[in-house]
């Protein structure tokens, strides 16, 4: 089973509920959390938004929607094959 969202981020975002990141700093504190596909995702979430760095919550939200994602190439719900 996979780590929450909020377990992912906790290292990042520590106790500072009003710390904001930008996406350089998000590939660089996420890399050792998820795959590499998955911090993709993640970072062209984030981009998508337009602000250039996102709070916990923000960051949190965008995680748990590319997990949730049936589309998702990092979703272990996604089939494969043909």
């Amino acid at each position: 089973m996979e780590p929450a969202p909020q377990e992912l981020l906790a290292d990042l975002y520590g106790h500072d509920q009003d710390a904001h990141f930008d996406t350089m700093q998000l590939r660089e504190g996420m890399a050792h959390q998820m795959p590499p596909v998955q911090l993709d995702e993640f970072i062209a979430a984030v981009e998508e938004i337009g602000d250039p760095a996102v709070d916990l919550e923000t960051a949190t939200s965008l995680l748990n929607s590319i997990r949730q994602s049936p589309t998702s190439t990092a979703s272990p719900a996604r089939a494969s094959g043909p």
